[in-house]
């Protein structure tokens, strides 16, 4: 007997649960469509339609840099075919052993002494004006200078030894 009057309301309580869930989904959609209508209005604003008028230009630009970019790229990646070329006649770079790389290693040493010595000798002209006429005009000044020094020098070793006596 029991049985007969639990069974009507069962339905019932499923039907509550069921309107329920419709009424916060409901609920939701309003929420969802308050945000996209203000969402809308924000993309029909002002902000938006500024940069839509710079749209074209920006695309062009950045087609010519797409461009440029492309044509770097392909300059890198023919280059260390050209470099390959260059350093060995078409000799892979991988196939260098260890007495080739020795080899270039002492002709390396042997280019920056050899460079260090220059630029030793270069140094001995600073100072010098650029004009090979006023430089030799100041090689012959100091020539001078010295030789004026080394005469003072000379009398005082005169006068040092004379004064010994």
């Amino acid at each position: 007997m029991a049985t007969p009057i639990v069974k009507p309301n069962t339905p019932n309580a499923e039907i509550d649960q069921q309107l329920q869930r419709v009424e916060t989904l409901h609920q939701q959609l309003k929420a969802e469509h308050v945000r996209a209508q203000e969402l809308l209005a924000r993309l029909k604003g002002e902000e938006y339609q500024s940069s839509l008028n710079q749209l074209p230009p920006k695309t062009q630009e950045w087609a010519r840099s797409h461009k440029s970019l492309d044509m770097r790229l392909d300059h890198y990646r023919e280059r260390p075919k050209r470099l390959d070329k260059r350093s060995g006649g078409g000799k892979n770079t991988m196939d260098i052993g260890i007495p080739e790389l020795k080899a270039e290693e002492r002709e390396i040493r042997d280019l920056e002494a050899r460079v260090s010595g220059l630029e030793g000798r270069v140094r001995g002209f600073e100072g010098l004006p650029p004009d090979k006429e006023m430089a030799l005009m100041e090689v012959e000044k100091m020539r001078k200078e010295l030789e004026a020094l080394a005469r003072r020098r000379d009398a005082m070793f005169e006068g040092l030894v004379e004064g010994d006596k």
